[in-house]
């Protein structure tokens, strides 16, 4: 079976797995979780623990076989210890940013996991974000360098180390990284919260209050800001769209529980608000469109999509990439570079993508990182050429050439 068809079939398990329709959603489940490699591609999500938990609650009135539950509860074990050293580390670091006076939001993550799956373990963790005032970037990493951290570099990244660290003002974070025995910790350190560049330079994302906006959690033991709902829905949002291109179901689902929890007590006029422009919305919109084509028109917040989405947003045939975007295992770069030309609201927005993508040198320095200096003439063929060669590259990847 094609792998975007298990990829359905886990976004439809989730849908009857929290739906009310009795009889029809146990048939649906049934039908499911008959399927060949269903059980591996769950594991594949990174969400085997939250699988684990909703179909052990539901075995015996489903007849769900003890195999799947036990092959599942494998993968759950080893996401929760490595989730319970993230934590630990996690608030570590939060208890040294704080005896230092550097202010600090917890992103993502930890930061609504209980809430949301109701335990650490229901997914797997990649890093740890944390949003920072640019004034403290150079406290923040004397912090982290004490705590044994080494910066990231790209492999990928070809340029010289300077003009990475250059990349990394540009789009306003860096990543680092500690080994702690077979474990390694990452810790992706934003000073501007930048969903996706450069889309979040064209809405001005930096602008919104997400300072100002920001409740209190509590990780291990220590204490810890985090978004607001309303704000922590924008983000989740933003960066499914932004940052993922709408592809990959672990941020996907985990979008649609946030709503599943807080769908009934966000603010939908605030939200509105906050978004501000029209290709900010849109971008929110077709997040909450997918959510309840994928869901079901029941599940909370997601009728609202009509109130973001306005019905010339959209060029004919665009919304059914996003769709297909949902489906796929992973990012096609073919794909990325068409979502980024299309994601603002107007024809004017869309030729500023490609602008930028063709023209500003500041566009091929992101993708590469070169110090070249090239003829104004000649940087829309420099620029077709780095696009050309990436999907070339990601196609030998996905086949598995040298």
């Amino acid at each position: 079976m094609k792998k975007s068809s298990l990829n359905q079939k886990i976004l439809a398990l989730v849908s009857a797995l929290h739906s009310d329709c009795g009889a029809v959603a146990d048939q649906s489940l049934r039908d499911a979780l008959s399927t060949p490699g269903l059980v591996d591609a769950i594991k594949k999500t990174g969400m085997a623990g939250y699988f684990c938990a909703l179909l052990d609650e539901n075995r015996k009135r489903l007849g769900i076989a003890p195999s799947v539950i036990e092959e599942l509860k494998v993968s759950t074990r080893r996401t929760a210890a490595k989730n319970v050293f993230y934590e630990a580390q996690c608030a570590r670091l939060l208890c040294s940013f704080s005896s230092r006076g550097i202010p600090h939001i917890l992103l993502k993550g930890l930061s609504y996991m209980e809430d949301v799956f109701g335990d650490i373990s229901a997914r797997t963790m990649s890093d740890i974000d944390l949003l920072i005032r640019p004034d403290d970037r150079l406290r923040a990493l004397e912090v982290l360098l004490e705590e044994s951290y080494a910066v990231y570099f790209i492999p990928l990244f070809q340029g010289p180390k300077e003009d990475f660290h250059k990349l990394t003002d540009l789009i306003g974070e860096a990543h680092f990284v500690k080994k702690s025995g077979a474990l390694t910790i990452n810790i992706d350190l934003h000073w501007k919260l930048r969903p996706g560049y450069p889309m979040s330079d064209y809405l001005h994302l930096d602008k919104l209050p997400w300072w100002e906006n920001t409740t209190s959690v509590v990780i291990g033991d220590a204490p810890a800001k985090r978004l607001s709902p309303d704000m922590q829905f924008l983000h989740l949002a933003l960066h499914l769209g932004l940052h993922h291109q709408y592809t990959g179901l672990r941020w996907f689902i985990e979008f649609c529980l946030f709503l599943k929890r807080y769908g009934h007590e966000l603010a939908w006029d605030n939200i509105n608000a906050l978004a501000g422009s029209k290709d900010c919305r849109k971008l929110v919109g077709i997040c909450l469109k997918l959510a309840e084509d994928y869901m079901g028109a029941s599940w909370p917040g997601v009728a609202q999509w009509k109130n973001f989405l306005s019905a010339d947003a959209l060029l004919p045939g665009e919304y059914p990439l996003y769709r297909h975007c949902v489906l796929r295992d992973s990012r096609s770069r073919f794909a990325s570079y068409l979502c980024m030309a299309l994601f603002p609201a107007t024809i004017r927005g869309r030729m500023e993508m490609i602008r930028h993508f063709l023209f500003d040198p500041e566009g091929v320095s992101f993708w590469h990182g070169t110090g070249k200096k090239l003829p104004k003439g000649l940087q829309i063929f420099y620029g077709l050429y780095i696009v050309g060669r990436q999907m070339f590259a990601g196609r030998r990847a996905a086949s598995g050439k040298p």
